[in-house]
């Protein structure tokens, strides 16, 4: 049977891969600030590392490389980033989707992956919001602020000032002046609070479950003497 741990990785992936298809999508036909189309060519560029991390995760797990590269090679095509004389590697994303699809085959297993790893599929949910709102908002921010004196005008200033909005940095940092730009701010500030509430919890859970470990060895230990 399939590793439930790897189906929602899995479908992470699947998610990650539309996600980065649409941004590709919108760089390519819609956006005409070139401010705007670096920001989403390095959020293409981040994603790409993810799949080469992954390709190379695979092909090393793999009991066979060559049995691996017979549809490996997808992966290592779609982890091209989107430079122009090799915008043709998304095609091969469409069929690292279709491939994905054809791994998750049945949406019984997908959602019985869900319900038996939860901690693992709510950490995978948490990170994939938190990524997708990052980088929608520090792409949006350049285009709300167009018009605004507020110094947000350029790919590593959106960049770095949603970072700073969603590790809700208060000291030194730009704020936006227009209404979507001040509502950005809101939504990466309240992410932030999720993220660092979500992993102190797992901090605070671990702390907790190594302390009832340790005083169950204690126990036996007593009784043992």
């Amino acid at each position: 049977m399939r590793d439930k741990g790897s189906a929602i990785y899995q479908l992470f992936l699947l998610i990650l891969s539309v996600y980065v298809l649409i941004v590709v999508f919108v760089e390519s036909f819609l956006v005409s600030d070139p401010e705007v189309s670096e920001v989403l060519q390095r959020i293409d560029f981040f994603v790409c590392l993810v799949f080469l991390g992954d390709f190379f995760v695979n092909l090393y797990a793999a009991k066979s490389k060559l049995s691996y590269l017979k549809w490996g090679w997808i992966d290592l095509l779609s982890s091209i980033p989107l430079v122009d004389p090799l915008r043709w590697g998304r095609l091969a994303r469409i069929v690292r989707i279709l491939r994905f699809f054809r791994t998750i085959k049945s949406m019984k297993l997908i959602i019985s992956s869900i319900h038996e790893s939860k901690f693992k599929s709510l950490t995978l949910v948490v990170l994939l919001v938190t990524f997708v709102t990052y980088t929608a908002c520090a792409s949006l921010i350049l285009e709300f602020e167009k018009g605004y004196a507020s110094g947000i005008s350029t790919a590593n200033e959106a960049l770095w000032w949603a970072f700073l909005n969603i590790m809700n940095a208060k000291v030194s940092i730009t704020q936006a002046q227009s209404f979507g730009g001040t509502v950005a701010t809101i939504v990466l500030n309240k992410i932030g609070l999720v993220l660092f509430a979500y992993f102190n919890a797992i901090i605070i859970a671990w702390l907790v479950q190594k302390r009832v470990s340790v005083k169950q060895k204690d126990d036996l230990n007593s009784c043992s003497s």
